[in-house]
């Protein structure tokens, strides 16, 4: 008998816990399962936690399917239940699997409410990955082959493109749309859900990413774990069976909420244990340490960075480079001319134990990529088909190399480690590619370890494993004659746009306890257990606006790693013991306060404690002033949109039309708004604010796009080659299929700074109300929908006056040859300014048509009663009042409490005393 009380019909509140307290008490079910959220019919419900370890041939499925689950694969290897950290599951190896079958081992097909048309899902599953690829099964049905939308594939994968999902073609979908996974070496609560239109992906409770799009998957096949099906049907396909560990497999046939996928989460997080890795001291210090201290100079071409262990010094080659004092800044470009480190020859092969070395190495930095550039590395170290090169000229491709890069082509989401063994040929290459969550301009301490007698090549990020290869070479085959950094020994390749910190190479292979050490301690510290704590970098005083996050960091040393606690106006703040702390959504009222962090360590058993300064906390408020407005009531045939609030008028062009009904229409073949030249060219805070349908736009249409392209101006449609050099849009739908927009002042890719609905756009063919706003003192873009604060990027440094003149400030209309936007605008403004959520949401409950007084005091009378009402984000203004009106009047406060109704303030007076004048003063 299998009970489960999550899969019975609905019960009354009273009734149900007493059925599953009388369940739990007759053993029928755990008391770890009563509470879980299950989505319709639970089919697949499979437990390894509590298996035995060891080999496992099969799983029983707890669920309505019934059956277990048969171990597959090659030759005689299956999958085994084993501990990772402290919960145990079932580990595959990248060639065993596992198949649903009944109890005569027949396979069980995936039931009607899996397959065919937009079927409803949700897949959970606890797994473990110690090293990720691009694309690992996690759970399968369905087959590979198409057409689009015709597999079911979840996966554990590092692709921007089908890294959690493989459902072929368009409705693929990764983790994250960059490249990137949940980190490597923890157990995660990973789950899909589509519910007949919307893909969505959740880590550990939180959703990651999601499109719409339809599906219509392969009914007839088979249920896989760990592997997925060839075109047909049968076959499992070799390349993508999963090298990671399950924990807990469900397949429920509706889709969870974002809440119960959290509370699912929330109630069996704690049965998974990840393995622990405790920091420790380095057993012995780096051969050479580059620590880029050298006097600041705003052109380092030529000058030498010093090895403060090893003597083997570097030198930037190549044009504008700059030291600061504490780093060297690479300015990225073209390999023949761009500023790069070169260090000596040989520093990695002379460790091989054919030249008399340990046969070990690691190689440890902290960098900060700070722009896209294609291709580009870290370090590569090996040489050209034309040898060594010696200046920042030559040409060749790469013959021998170990590199590791800044990015894989233009994606800045993911690092590349590869080995090749090609001077002379037949030595062969070994590829991996690594996610990089949040870490393209953000500060990136990387190891790389390499073990001559194991062949493994593992690297670290941010202290905490990310992957590793297996190699068959040795360090005596590299012919390490170009040791670089920034720069590829492919010379097509781009330079790197980075700051560098501090590079290191050791004798010995660090261990993960070492590198977590290293990390913690910092790039200012060698890891060695007798540097007492200090403060190298103060936290400074943060200004910015209310409703945005404040952050506050400080750099500290000492070996051991350093403890960190931060304070407000003196008192700890609860759970703020990393090196930065952020203040989040701030408020006029947290103007002033001060922020403080206590570092500690002990050596040698004596306690060692420094306090940081204080860093003031300003808040301003960032009052939005109306600059254009325009409201498309023009009459049919006219061909100029007024800007009712300004001068800026626009022109309409091709099939752009008035409707006569306050409405602008643009047909998508030609019609578009030209608005004057540097309509934006001076903001720094911005909102743009529309309402607008889109009626079936090609991907890249956009509802605004305010830049330049290398065409020039006003560049007739359709011409190739025209490309966006810098702008401001946003697309509806973008290509990727959702609301997208960016700034720019370096082209597309990777150097746009993107404000995006990941994964999601409002609706074609319904107006809807969409608000932009960005904010150059919070660093902060945000993107609304109907009200509704759908997604913001804390990085988005550009402002639209950073991009300096623009000729091509259009409506409907890209820089680029993309199609043209085909739908409907009821309004469009632009703000000086960037507008609070609360703003946004009485500017959308207005709408399109409403009187714009900036603060707005409106009075009703009903009966007897006079209310007068104004907006609850108008704190600051004092409500007065006269008895006449005049240079001569006299105004006086209003004392009386007003009462707080959604967003607005609200007073009732009688109708004898409000028979006066009412003003907001500020």
């Amino acid at each position: 008998m299998n009970v489960n009380v999550a899969k019975s019909p609905p019960m009354s509140s009273g009734f149900l816990p007493a059925l599953t307290a009388a369940l739990a008490a007759a053993g029928l079910i755990t008391p770890a399962y009563a509470q879980l959220e299950v989505a319709g019919e639970l089919f697949v419900d499979v437990d390894a936690t509590t298996a035995s370890v060891g080999p496992v041939t099969s799983i029983p499925n707890s669920g309505t399917l019934g059956g277990f689950f048969e171990a597959r694969g090659g030759g005689t290897t299956v999958p085994s239940i084993a501990l990772e950290g402290g919960t145990a599951g079932i580990r595959c190896d990248g060639n065993d699997f596992m198949q649903l079958v009944d109890a005569l081992g027949a396979l069980v097909p995936p039931p009607a409410g899996l397959v065919g048309a937009n079927p409803t899902a949700t897949i959970e599953v606890w797994a473990y990955n110690q090293n990720i690829l691009a694309e690992e099964t996690l759970v399968s049905w369905g087959r590979r082959g198409g057409p689009d939308g015709s597999n079911m594939s979840f996966n554990y994968g590092t692709d921007g493109r089908w890294g959690a999902v493989g459902h072929w073609g368009a409705p693929d979908i990764g983790w994250i749309n960059t490249g990137g996974a949940p980190a490597a070496g923890r157990w995660h609560h990973l789950v899909y859900t589509y519910d007949g239109s919307t893909t969505r992906v959740y880590a550990d409770g939180v959703l990651m990413n999601q499109e719409t799009l339809p599906l219509n998957t392969h009914a007839n096949t088979s249920i896989q774990l760990a592997a997925q099906l060839e075109a047909n049907g049968t076959s499992v396909t070799p390349g993508l069976r999963g090298s990671l560990t399950l924990g807990r497999v469900r397949i429920h046939d509706g889709a969870l909420s974002d809440t119960q996928v959290l509370a699912n989460y929330n109630m069996e997080k704690a049965d998974f244990i990840d393995p622990t890795v405790t920091p420790t001291v380095l057993s012995s210090g780096p051969t050479h340490r580059w620590s880029f201290n050298e006097a600041a100079t705003p052109d380092a071409t030529g000058a030498t960075f010093m090895d403060s262990v090893g003597g083997a010094h570097g030198t930037v080659l190549g044009a504008g480079a700059s030291f600061t004092g504490t780093r060297l800044i690479l300015p990225g470009g073209a390999s023949g001319t761009q500023a790069y480190g070169d260090l000596p020859n040989q520093l990695i092969s002379r460790n091989s134990a054919a030249n008399s070395g340990s046969g070990q190495v690691s190689i440890e930095g902290w960098v900060r990529i700070t722009g896209g550039r294609t291709w580009s590395r870290i370090f590569d170290i090996g040489s050209t088909t034309s040898g060594e090169i010696t200046g920042p000229g030559g040409s060749g491709n790469g013959a021998d190399y170990l590199f590791y890069s800044a990015q894989v082509g233009g994606d800045t989401g993911l690092h590349r480690l590869e080995l090749r063994n090609e001077d002379p040929p037949g030595g062969g290459t070994v590829t991996r590619d690594f996610g990089t969550f949040g870490t393209f301009n953000n500060d990136l301490h990387f190891v790389v370890t390499w073990d001559e007698a194991t062949g493994v090549i593992t690297v670290y990020e941010n202290g905490l494993l990310a992957g590793s290869i297996t190699v068959d070479d040795r360090m005596s085959d590299l012919n390490d004659v170009n040791v670089w950094l920034g720069r590829s020994n492919f010379t097509g390749d781009q330079n790197a746009q980075m700051q560098i910190d501090e590079f290191r190479i050791y004798d010995h292979v660090l261990t993960a306890g070492e590198v977590l050490g290293n990390f913690q301690t910092g790039p200012n510290t060698v890891n060695d257990g007798s540097v007492p704590a200090s403060i190298v970098g103060q936290p400074v005083a943060v200004t910015t606006y209310e409703t945005y996050a404040a952050r506050f960091s400080v750099a500290a040393a000492g070996s051991p790693a350093p403890v960190y606690q931060w304070y407000r106006n003196g008192v700890p703040i609860d759970g703020a013991t990393d090196a930065s702390y952020t203040a989040e959504n701030v408020t006029l009222d947290d103007s002033g306060a001060v922020f403080s962090c206590v570092v500690s360590n002990f050596t040698g058993g004596t306690p060692n404690v420094v306090t940081s300064e204080g860093a003031a906390l300003t808040v301003l408020k960032d009052t939005p002033k109306l600059k254009h407005r325009y409201s498309f009531g023009e009459a049919v045939g006219q061909t100029v949109a007024r800007d009712s609030n300004g001068t800026a008028d626009g022109e309409l062009r091709g099939g752009a039309t008035f409707d006569g009904a306050g409405r602008l229409t643009l047909d998508g073949a030609s019609g578009y708004v030209n608005l004057p030249n540097d309509i934006v060219a001076t903001i720094e805070n911005i909102t743009i604010e529309a309402w607008v349908q889109d009626d079936g736009s090609g991907g890249w249409a956009r509802i605004f796009d305010f830049g330049n392209s290398a065409a020039g101006e006003d560049f007739p449609i359709g011409q190739t080659g025209a490309a966006g050099t810098q702008y401001m849009f946003l697309s509806l739908p973008s290509g990727l299929g959702n609301l997208r927009g960016a700034y720019t002042i370096g082209g597309g890719g990777a150097a746009e700074q993107l404000i995006e609905w990941v994964g999601n756009r409002p609706p074609a063919g319904q107006m809807v109300h969409i608000v932009w706003t960005s904010s150059g003192a919070a660093t902060t873009g945000r993107l609304y929908v109907d009200g509704m604060l759908v997604n913001e990027n804390r990085n988005v440094t550009l402002t639209p006056a950073a991009l300096g003149p623009t000729s091509n400030n259009w409506l409907g209309r890209a820089q680029f040859n993309d199609p043209l936007f085909r739908g409907q605008y009821d309004e469009f403004r632009i703000w000086t300014g960037a507008m609070t959520p609360a703003e946004v949401a009485a500017s959308r409950a207005a709408g399109p048509n409403a009187p714009i007084c900036g603060v707005c005091l409106s009075i009703t009378r009903s009966g007897g009663n006079i209310t007068l009402r104004w907006p609850a984000s108008a704190s600051d203004y004092f409500l007065e009042c006269s008895p006449k009106l005049g240079p001569d009047a006299a105004w006086d406060l209003v004392f009386d409490t007003p009462t707080v109704e959604g967003d607005s303030f609200v007073l009732t007076l009688s109708a004898s005393e409000a028979s006066k004048y009412f003003r907001l003063t500020r």
